[in-house]
Formats: C-alpha cells, structure tokens, sequence
C-alpha cells in the first residue's frame, strides 16, 4: 500500500524544503541589492540556482496537478468470435417497479448527526462495547469522547434505510462503511444501492460506524475496533426483529427474518464475514464472559474492497459456512491494493448441499473509494492523493455501475432465488450489455463442488486432495506448489504453478490428474457435471526445460540488453486443452478458449513516482483467478471409434499445446454440477 513506504517521506519533504529554501534564498538575494555588486562567479551561481528553484517548482506543481499516466495498462481484449450470448434477463442495475420510501433510526441525541437527532423516525437503544475495549483509556478515550458526546459503553445504534412501499414481507440487507476519517461521515455513501435494492423489492439499511473510525483521535485498538464493526451489525438485526414483532411499527410484519444478507465496504466488508461468523457462536473468541446469542438466517455476504486479518478470531482465519459469498475488487484500488477478499473466498466451506455458491469479480480501472459517493476518486487523504495515479480510473459513475449490476444480481439469486441470473457470476461476459467496458476476471465456485486437488494436502506434487488420487507431469518447464502470492506477502493458501516452453515440433507438456478408483461412480459424474479448475496468469517467462546452451545464454542476454522495461511486450492470454481419459481408454478434449478467455496479468501504476510504486507496491500486478467451467457433456472424442462415457472419467490431463510458452498458476481442479 502507499502507506507503507514512509521512508520515502522523509527524502521527499526534505528536496520539496531544498528547493523552496534554495529559491527563496536566491529571490532574497535579487531583493536585497547585494546581486549587483557580487563578483561574477557568484552572481552566475545564484542565477544557476535561482533557475534551477523554478524549475522545481514548475516540477513540484506538475506532479501534483496532473492526472497521471496509462503506461502500464494492457491492451488485451477476449476475442469477439468466442463471446457467448448475452443474458436473456432484465437489467439488474436498472429501477425496479417499487415505489422507494426513506427514513432514519437512532438514538435521537446525537450532537454530531443532526439526522440522527431528535428528528429520528424510530428511535432506539446504545449498546455497551467497553468489555471489547478494556485497554482503550487515557487521552485519546476523553478526546473521542469529547468530540462524539458519547463513551464506548454507549455506542449508538443508528441507520438511514431505503424500503419498498408494499405490504412485504421483504429480504433484510443491511451495509457498513469502512474505516474513514471520522469527521466525513461515510454511511450516506451507499444511497445509490439504496435507492436500486429498494426499488427491486429489498430493505437496505447503511450503518452508522463512523464512531470506530479513525481521524483526529487515533483508531481504536485495531483487533478489538475491527470485530465490533461485526458485532454492531448484529445488535442491528436485533432491532430489526423486535420491529417486525411490534405492532404499530412501521416495519411491523414487513422484514422477512428469514431471508437476510450482510454487506460491507473495506473493514466493513470484514465485518459483515465477522457478524456472519459471530452469528453461530455462543461466545466472544477472544473473552468468554461476552456472550453471543443471535443465531439470524443470514444467507448471503458481500465485501466490495474488504481488509482481511484486521480481526482473525483467535488468531485464526475467519471460516464461514453455508452462506453465499461476493466479493468485488477494483484492479486500480490504491488502500486495499491487493485482492484479499480472495483469501475470505478461500475460507467460505459448504457442508450440505443446496443453492449456496461463491464469486468473485476483479474489476480493470476501478478503484477502492468510487464505491461509495462519499470517498470519490483519490483512495488517500491529502498530500498523498496528489501523488496517486488517477488517469486509469472510470468514472465513478461506471464504477458503481458495476457495484449496482453485481449486487443487484446476487441478492435477486440468493434472497429472491432467480437463479437465472447466476450465468453472470460464472462467465462475466454475459452481462456485458449491462457492465462497463472494461476487463474482469471472475471466480465461481457453489455447493455442488467436489474438490479433487487443492494443493494443500502435503508436499508431495504427485498427491491430490482426493484420498487415493494422483499427479504426473511431462515437458514441463516449471512444476511446483506453494502460497499464492500477492503484490506482497502471500495468501496463505496452496497453488500448482506450471509451465512451458514448446519448441517447434517438440511434444506438448502435459500436467494429468487421475482420479481415486469409483471416484466417478461416488461423485456421480455424468452428463450434467461440470469439470473446474481456477486458472491465473503469471508475469513470468517459463525458462526451457533443462539446461540452457551458452549459444542461449548469450542470446537471451541480449535480448533482455534491448527490452524497454516500460513498453514490456504484453503477455498473451494463456490457451491449453483439457482433456478427459475414461477407464476403458476412450479420450475426448476441448480448447479452453470456446469456454472461457484467460486474461494475461492486469498492470497497474497507482502512484505518479515509479520509485514509489515500487517501494508500497512492490509488483505492478498480482494473480487473480478466472474460473475455467466446462460440462462435461460438450467435451468431443477424440478417437472417434469409442465414444467417450463421462461416467468412466478416470483421469483429468492439461495439454499446454495452445500457447507456445507461458506460466500460470491453479488454486484448485474438481468438479461440480450445470
């Protein structure tokens, strides 16, 4: 992040000092009347320095002005002959036919939101969080107290909330901000979903938690501030069934409790994973004597942008089970630079079967604040925003328009259950009438998924996850596995990484799968499965299989002496076949490009100054996965004579026959149901 580097700070402060100093003092000189009697020597100095101070500044004001630069941004588009038909469905980012009603609830006496003051149309209850903060003391407790008119054991429960006019009952959503500062209140910044999910048949509540947020006062202790944020939303969903239990309320009846879902923005998205996790425990991980009791039917979570291991219960990764899962992540986000919605993704297990599933969309261009109208375009608060690149971004109005079509079309399949509109999470393509014209990558994974090789079982590459399963590889350049990475640090999860170098005429490297003996027949494969394996591109050039000639060697070198590292040639879009082997030898294959197109790695340049990209970034791209989903039924033989039989499907192998050369990365193979 470019937070990080605050060594570079201090060389920056002090040559912007230098520079005005030195320009000052040559103004000062000019001034004072001493220049036209000073030896020529120095008055040739003095000019040389004087020119040189506005230079600088000329420097200085450019930078900080200018929008930046699309240097790095690719060029690849997904071929138009492969597109496949867009959905035959309504506009989900469109107005939907209800009439939208609005109204505010708090405690009625705050001093700082005259919204959620006296002219509250409900008014409610404060929460005691003290037993959360019991090392939060001292100074910084009184300022904050000081400034909101409130202490930690009397936070206030406070909401604006966008509701359908109609009898109901209607799906529950409620959504939390992210950590901001606190001053600019960042819960007015979800009304354009307010207004759409309202409108298509939801009640949507935005929290108010800009009292955890950070600003004048110093954050809350991070672990305890972070797992509130979760915790609040569930003392809201109390309010909420005690309304639709009230007669006389206007909610009275109109909440259907058993249909709920959870959404939040930067920390916010963490903590609607954290209230989802919290909501089937019976105590706080950290300390016993809190105790937990909500137990609501939350069906549905979604993180745009989230934070992840802010909080990890009991030092652990948050695990959450049997809920349906999204998360949007833009390409340019410049706070939460890397995807780490993808590690939450990880961590969402399905234990039965049923119409849970999990997504996520990585979006080209978009940044971390363009979600919510409050944030806007620069991810940093002032002087650090002059510094970030914003050139690349959308507009923030195409940005949401992204947030609008993905939220919309999630909610509608998991709370109104139209599963017609799940095409879209599988293949973003479909939706491209509706999506802004950029690039995605998107992963899909439901309950049906059975795993067949994960890559985390132990470290032997010849294992799968599937007990009694095996692996062997041929011509490869690169086989190894181990933590995906990020720009920085890594993931804490398991990939393959392969790679090849065909040369003319020279067999293709294969990487095969084979299945555990009746596995087919235990998994029920057959017509109507699916075979799945997430698929990222790598920024890597996949050395030649053993050892390379000096004649290479010298070549190579040479050819590294001419590359422009800033007009890198573009990497190309990774191709392969899959190919299917049944136990009685039969084999049928497909390319994977009639499926589904593997985007080369998003580049991205988030700050004006390569040095700083460098030190807060550190790589200017990062793998994310693009779902490779196939039915098995649309595989072809490929000796013609023996017609292949899905329900003899012994062994899963990867032909790298498409691509001359290339590096990609598998987070996991298995198969799933259409």
């Amino acid at each position: 992040m470019l937070w990080g580097p605050l060594e570079l700070g201090v060389p920056i402060a002090i040559t912007i000092g230098l520079t005005e100093g030195i320009l000052g003092a040559t103004i000062a000189t000019f001034l004072a009347g001493e220049f036209g009697q000073a030896a020529l020597r120095k008055k040739i100095l003095v000019s040389l320095l004087f020119v040189g101070g506005i230079a600088g500044n000329v420097y200085f004001v450019w930078l900080f002005a200018h929008a930046g630069s699309l240097e790095k941004l690719i060029s690849w588009r997904p071929p138009a002959e492969s597109m496949p038909a867009k959905l035959a469905a309504e506009n989900p980012a469109a107005n939907g036919p209800y009439q939208v009603q609005k109204l505010f609830y708090g405690v009625g006496n705050d001093v700082r939101r005259p919204e959620y003051g006296a002219s509250v149309r409900l008014r409610t209850r404060t929460v005691d969080a003290s037993d959360f903060f019991k090392d939060f003391k001292g100074w910084q407790r009184w300022a904050r107290k000081k400034y909101w008119g409130f202490d930690i054991d009397k936070l206030p429960l406070n909401a604006r909330v966008w509701y359908p006019e109609g009898p109901g009952p209607f799906p529950l959503v409620l959504i939390v901000h992210g950590n901001h500062n606190m001053s600019d209140f960042s819960d007015p910044g979800y009304a354009y979903l307010g207004e759409l999910l309202a409108s298509h048949g939801f009640i949507l509540s935005s929290i108010d938690e800009n009292f955890l947020n950070g600003g004048l006062f110093h954050d809350p202790p991070l672990k305890p501030g972070s797992a509130v944020r979760g915790w609040l939303l569930l003392e809201h969903l109390k309010l909420w069934k005690e309304w639709n239990q009230t007669a006389g309320n206007p909610f009275q009846g109109k909440v259907d409790l058993s249909r709920i879902a959870l959404m939040g923005h930067s920390r916010g998205g963490e903590a609607a994973a954290t209230a989802t996790a919290f909501n089937r425990m019976k105590y706080y991980p950290e300390d016993a004597n809190i105790k937990f009791d909500y137990g609501f039917a939350i069906k549905a979570v979604v993180a745009i942008a989230p934070a992840d291991g802010q909080y990890k219960p009991a030092d652990e990764h948050r695990w959450i089970q049997d809920v349906s899962y999204l998360t949007l992540q833009g390409a340019q986000d410049a706070d939460v630079s890397e995807f780490m919605g993808s590690r939450q993704w990880e961590h969402v297990e399905y234990t039965q079967a049923g119409p849970a599933f999990k997504a996520e969309i990585y979006a080209y261009r978009a940044n971390h604040g363009q979600f919510n109208t409050v944030w806007g375009r620069t991810d940093a608060g002032k002087p650090l925003s002059w510094l970030l690149n914003l050139k690349p971004l959308m507009p923030g109005e195409e940005q949401r328009r992204i947030s609008k079509t993905y939220i919309s079309v999630f909610l509608e399949a998991t709370l109104h259950e139209r599963r017609e509109y799940i095409p879209l999470f599988q293949d973003w393509r479909v939706g491209r009438a509706w999506l802004p014209d950029t690039l995605y990558v998107n992963r899909y994974q439901d309950a049906s998924y059975v795993p067949l090789a994960s890559f985390r079982e132990d470290a032997d590459l010849t294992t799968t996850t599937a007990p009694r399963g095996s692996i062997a590889g041929e011509n490869l350049s690169v086989w190894h596995e181990g933590h995906i990475l990020w720009r920085e640090g890594n993931r804490d999860y398991n990939g393959v990484f392969l790679g090849w170098n065909r040369a003319k005429g020279a067999p293709a490297a294969t990487y095969t799968v084979t299945l555990p003996d009746a596995a087919s027949a235990k998994w029920q494969l057959g017509e109507g499965s699916t075979v799945e394996l997430s698929v990222a591109a790598m920024d890597e050039d996949a050395s030649l299989p053993g050892k390379k000639t000096e004649e290479e060697k010298k070549k190579e070198a040479e050819e590294k002496k001419k590359e422009d590292k800033s007009k890198k040639k573009e990497r190309e879009s990774p191709d392969f076949t899959v190919e299917l082997v049944a136990s009685d030898g039969a084999t049928a294959d497909v390319p994977v490009s009639k499926f589904i197109a593997i985007p080369p790695p998003f580049k991205e340049k988030f700050t004006k100054l390569a040095i700083m990209d460098e030190k807060g970034y550190e790589k200017d791209w990062e793998p994310v996965f693009q779902t490779v989903r196939i039915p098995l039924a649309d595989f072809r033989p490929t000796n013609g004579a023996r017609p292949f039989e899905p329900e003899k499907l012994s062994a899963v192998r990867l032909k790298f026959d498409r691509t001359a050369m290339s590096v990609i990365c598998i987070s996991g193979i298995g198969f799933g149901k259409r």
